[in-house]
């Protein structure tokens, strides 16, 4: 067998960057507006205090989604709602990252949980969409169900779309969504589905889930929505039975990701983030998926 002995070829070597001399941000707010509302001085993942720029963005929002054309590729359909115009205002989204956990993400970012306390827009979805796009999420759970699979929870589950699809194909099981929208809590138990308000966060759980009950947990486009997702994760996890699974996505940056970062999305991580998010937990990864985000199943020791 042959081995090249050719090695990579060294990076470039660092640029020197010239000192500011004034903050363009205060000096043309009026035109260029900084975009967020909540001020964090340590990184929602791992809470270290090493925090420092990384992306600056000029964004625009469009109005409506608009969905990209790319027939094979991974991000085919994936939706974006805001681009870089050149027009003014333009608001402009920052990025911080964490010089321990590799996190990055918005610094200021927006209180999404005072927003989504009343949110009404996944009631809508369910009433003129059905549940369709969710086909594929409950496929996806199906398939990582731990063997006798009997009782499900879904956290952050929307109008529960997800877990109306599960009830059709799977009567016997014992179906529970965890969720911040009143409407939409309201709404799960005028179709007859079991669901609870919940700040995932801040409250405490064990009174709406048992903790050790649990055979599957599903935390699907959440971890980077909530304040504290790993505290989030430790709730979640404690819900589940020895041998339970919790499948969860998370938004990822690393060589397997080409999608445009989207300003909706306020927190990134990479694998040696993800790694540190799974050592703070009593569980071992069940399975991996890597495209342009983290698909995980954690099963609990």
């Amino acid at each position: 067998m042959f081995w090249s002995r050719k090695s990579a070829a060294p990076p470039p070597p660092p640029v020197t960057l010239a000192p500011k001399t004034f903050e363009p941000l205060d000096a043309f707010r009026e035109n260029f507006p900084l975009a967020g509302t909540v001020a964090l001085d340590r990184c929602p993942v791992c809470g270290g205090s090493e925090i420092g720029r990384l992306w600056q963005l000029p964004q625009s929002h469009l109005g409506a989604p608009t969905y990209l054309n790319s027939p094979g590729s991974p991000f085919h359909d994936f939706y974006l709602d805001y681009l870089p115009l050149l027009k003014v205002p333009q608001q402009i989204f920052v990025f911080d990252i964490c010089r321990f956990c590799h996190s990055v993400f918005r610094n200021p970012k927006d209180d999404d949980q005072a927003s989504y306390a009343n949110d009404t827009s996944k009631v809508e979805a369910f009433k003129s969409q059905g549940t369709g796009s969710f086909t594929g999420i409950a496929n996806l759970c199906e398939k990582r169900f731990p063997r006798s699979t009997r009782t499900v929870v879904d956290a952050a589950c929307g109008a529960g779309q997800a877990l109306a699809i599960l009830r059709e194909r799977h009567p016997e099981l014992q179906l529970m969504g965890l969720e911040l929208s009143r409407p939409s809590v309201d709404f799960m138990g005028s179709i007859g589905i079991s669901a609870a308000a919940a700040d995932l966060d801040l409250d405490e759980l064990d009174s709406i889930v048992a903790p050790g009950t649990v055979d599957f947990i599903l935390f699907y486009e959440a971890f980077e929505h909530v304040r504290q997702p790993v505290t989030v994760l430790k709730k979640l996890v404690r819900m589940l039975r020895r041998g339970g699974r919790l499948h969860f996505t998370a938004q990822y940056y690393g060589p397997e990701s080409s999608l445009q970062v989207r300003v909706g999305e306020p927190i990134y991580i990479d694998r040696h983030g993800l790694d540190w998010v799974v050592s703070q937990l009593d569980a071992d990864i069940h399975d991996l998926t890597v495209n342009i985000k983290f698909r995980v199943t954690l099963q609990k020791r």
